[in-house]
């Protein structure tokens, strides 16, 4: 008896710790897989191709756990960076300095997150349909705004900030690691950052013990509007050009990063760093198919399975914490 009670305590602390710490054995697993099955996936080239890929991605992702962690959903991220994109492209073609036009494009990240948290928050439509809707506004502003047509011209000081790097390092890489250490210090050590992780743990017990929390999902928005900003200024120096669409395809990579975090040591909630896990799973995963030179549909496939598995990961973890 005292044997089989012992078997089964290691085999629940196996499970507890599989549970906990699988994603991240499972993306050594492939980065050993595609280190030494394809030489070009380990060289220098590829690896300052994989910090830029993982710091777009994980911008995107960054804002969208900010309302995921309050249970609710943000479709129009990569509206929103398209939208930013395309606001400070046209500032700077008509010579407006760099610095005015990013914080004017970042203003309209927090404006269009504000839009999303007053409708959300406040007049309490659902977050899934009413972030679908005002994806479809804003893209359709962009491309009325543009006329199809992409934004050029950009001065080529602007491209520092998608292009540049220091110390070999990528500078949107470098600003992906700032924005997550700050969003981190948030939540986990303000007072308003602890109170968004208690509105996620239980909404109803946290308006019953006086938070404020149609306040808080209004401010989880907006930080996903800000991150998206962000994220379209970044990808617009990276490529030096602006256009209607440009940052929409992140949407379904970003939330499948996302659900893979909550998967990750803190099983079932969203939190930063197990988002930055799951941006890594994601991006190495594409990364290896890439040199691999598997087709683009088989990639799209691919890239859907993850984000079923990534829900599958996190909606069971989340039943057996509560059993």
């Amino acid at each position: 008896m005292t044997q089989t009670k012992g078997t089964s305590h290691l085999r629940m602390q196996f499970l507890s710790y599989i549970g906990k710490y699988g994603t991240i054995i499972a993306l050594g697993m492939m980065v050993l897989f595609f280190s030494i099955m394809l030489p070009p996936f380990r060289s220098p080239e590829n690896l300052v191709n994989l910090l830029g890929q993982l710091a777009l991605l994980s911008i995107f992702a960054a804002g969208m756990t900010c309302c995921l962690k309050m249970g609710d959903f943000d479709l129009s991220i990569g509206a929103i960076a398209a939208i930013t994109g395309i606001v400070v492209a046209n500032l700077l073609v008509a010579g407006y300095s760099i610095p005015v036009a990013i914080g004017l494009g970042l203003l309209m990240g927090i404006a269009c997150g504000v839009v999303n948290g007053l409708l959300v928050a406040y007049v309490e439509l659902s977050a899934f349909v009413c972030t679908l809707a005002t994806m479809s506004v804003i893209l359709g502003g962009s491309m009325a705004i543009t006329k199809g047509i992409s934004i050029w011209s950009l001065p080529e000081a602007f491209g520092f900030i998608g292009r540049g790097d220091l110390l070999g390092i990528p500078n949107r890489f470098s600003i992906m690691i700032v924005l997550f250490i700050l969003l981190w210090l948030f939540h986990a050590y303000t007072p308003t950052g602890r109170r968004m992780e208690a509105i996620g743990g239980n909404p109803e017990a946290s308006r019953m013990s006086g938070i404020n929390v149609r306040f808080n999902r209004l401010l989880g928005f907006v930080l996903s509007g800000f991150c998206s900003a962000i994220a379209g200024i970044v990808l617009t120096s990276a490529v030096l050009s602006a256009n209607a669409t440009q940052g929409t395809t992140y949407l379904m990579d970003a939330f499948g990063a996302c659900f893979i975090g909550a998967a990750t040591v803190r099983i079932g909630q969203f939190h930063i760093w197990g988002t930055l896990v799951g941006v890594m799973i994601v991006v190495v995963a594409i990364n290896g198919l890439i040199i691999m030179m598997v087709p683009g549909y088989y990639t799209n496939m691919i890239q859907g399975v993850i984000l079923l598995l990534a829900i599958l990961l996190s909606s069971t973890g989340t039943r057996l914490l509560k059993k």
